[in-house]
């Protein structure tokens, strides 16, 4: 039991992300967090950031010792409660930085409506530029999105800031922290979104999925096909570009790790994604096979969404988890859809976080009801989080708070093996976008 609350889970970084488990050692209480706690690295103002800081602040989260595995990649809460149920830790392979004043430079047209983004996207070279001066193994990728309004002014602008090579602190933990042989697994976002490239190292990002817009839903007719007011200075530039989407990894990192990995013997795995909601159905699927396997009902399943999740206490209890990135319709659908397809749950509980704004594409809360009332016996969608959406917040700890109460599921069962979840992953996801390598 001390050996499992070495492995809570931890953090929200960036909208919809996750921060690698807030390890407590054994004995101690495990720290809160709150939304605005996590949520992006922050940097004083007039201070050079340097990424290898970062990293190594990452790391440092975790407690002293020797682990059996590592999950890094992009950030997904389905990837943390992997990490979970193999007893190891989670690390991203980027970080996010506030840029609340791209905001201001959104190229606004007289009726108050955003354009093109053009003046928001060169102020967000020139943010950049510092950045990559003074870390050269990193890309930028400005986000920017006029429609979203969420939790936070931040999640409007942000600077997404991706590793293209391993960095120090992630070296000495491969080197000196995993236990001989053990696996190294890299979950990877692939799905695609329309950027304009600008010097190197940067790119600049319209819109997210956070709102539920496709890409071609934040550029007009002409911009898409056609030259934009960009970057570079020239007045005319190349049109946006299908590119990967900000939450992917960059490739140079994948390849640095798996030369870095294989010469101190830690074979790495990849899995792949088309869509955030493929990876949650898998790890479902895989979480009910482990608990069945070890005499458990696994009939219980809780929906998680958002920053409102808690690892630690599902392993705890013998949940199945599911997790939305975002409370949208489309997420609740497919949802719905991997309900219909599974064997009935007796219970499911499910935490809808407020986004915040209500926006035609988000969920309404009789979506999540419905979502519910697919258990057998007892259905429930927190009071709390109904009280408060779409328009308000709920802390990230009120994940804890309910999951807290779930009974303990014990004894606990060995954690899953690195094989073992790879194989029911790829069983899992042959026909729904997910590739393991």
């Amino acid at each position: 039991m001390a050996h499992r609350a070495r492995h809570r889970a931890g953090h929200r970084l960036g909208p919809g992300a996750v921060l690698p488990p807030r390890c407590a050692p054994p004995g101690r209480r495990r720290p809160r967090w709150s939304a605005a706690r996590g949520r992006h690295a922050r940097r004083d103002p007039g201070t050079t950031l340097d990424a290898g800081v970062v990293a190594r602040w990452l790391v440092g989260q975790l407690p002293p010792g020797r682990y059996n595995g590592l999950v890094i990649g992009s950030p997904h809460g389905a990837a943390l409660h992997l990490a979970s149920a193999l007893g190891v830790p989670w690390l991203p392979a980027a970080f996010e930085l506030p840029t609340a004043d791209i905001a201001t430079h959104d190229g606004m047209s007289p009726n108050g409506v955003g354009a093109d983004g053009a003046a928001a996207a060169k102020a967000g070279e020139r943010n950049a530029r510092g950045i990559l001066d003074a870390n050269p193994d990193v890309t930028v990728r400005q986000v920017y999105d006029p429609v979203w309004r969420g939790w936070s002014a931040t999640s409007t602008a942000y600077a997404v800031v991706r590793w293209q090579r391993l960095p120090e602190a992630y070296r000495e933990l491969v080197a000196d922290r995993l236990r001989p042989g053990a696996p190294i697994i890299v979950t990877r976002d692939v799905s695609r979104w329309l950027t304009l490239a600008g010097p190197a190292g940067y790119s600049f990002q319209l819109g997210g999925r956070a709102t539920g817009l496709t890409p071609g839903d934040y550029y007009d007719r002409r911009t898409a096909n056609g030259p934009v007011p960009g970057l570079g200075g020239n007045g005319t530039e190349e049109g946006p570009q299908d590119s990967d989407g900000e939450r992917s990894v960059d490739r140079g990192f994948v390849e640095d790790l798996r030369r870095f990995a294989s010469a101190h013997g830690h074979p790495v795995r990849q899995v792949l994604y088309r869509h955030p909601d493929v990876l949650s159905g898998a790890v479902a699927d895989v979480y009910r096979d482990w608990l069945r396997a070890g005499s458990r009902t696994g009939n219980r399943l809780v929906v998680e969404c958002g920053r409102l999740l808690d690892p630690w206490h599902v392993v705890r209890a013998g949940l199945v988890p599911y997790w939305c990135e975002y409370p949208l319709r489309s997420a609740v659908r497919a949802l719905s859809w991997w309900l219909a397809g599974s064997e009935p749950f007796t219970c499911v509980d499910v935490l809808p976080e407020p986004p915040g704004v209500a926006l035609p594409t988000t969920a309404p809360l009789a979506e999540w009801e419905a979502v519910a009332a697919f258990a057998s016996r007892r259905a429930l969608v927190d009071a709390r989080c109904a009280r408060a959406y779409p328009s308000g917040t709920v802390p990230a700890h009120h994940a804890t708070q309910v999951l807290r109460t779930q009974p303990h599921d014990l004894p606990y069962l060995p954690y899953l093996s690195a094989e073992e979840a790879l194989t029911g992953l790829a069983e899992r996801g042959q026909t729904d976008g997910l590739l393991i390598l």
